[in-house]
């Protein structure tokens, strides 16, 4: 097409920056979706601390309960 029209500049730049734009929009889209995951990952680890600790707190009461009925008969 360039040389049917003789366009040695404009078509070819055409052409480079319509195949080049949806590259560079497709990476500035994952690029953001990164970030977005790397945050949603450090509040899921915020989260998995505080339920390790609720759930460590809960499996000690319960075997102490157990321990209690079932060990030394209290109730």
């Amino acid at each position: 097409m360039s040389i049917q029209y003789e366009s040695r500049l404009l078509l070819p730049l055409a052409y480079g920056v319509g195949t080049g734009f949806p590259v560079v929009l497709f990476a500035v889209v994952i690029a953001a979706g990164a970030g977005a995951v790397a945050r949603a990952f450090q509040q899921v680890g915020l989260f998995e601390r505080w339920a390790r600790m609720a759930t460590g707190v809960v499996f000690i009461i319960v075997g102490i309960y157990l321990s209690l009925v079932f060990v030394f008969r209290v109730w």
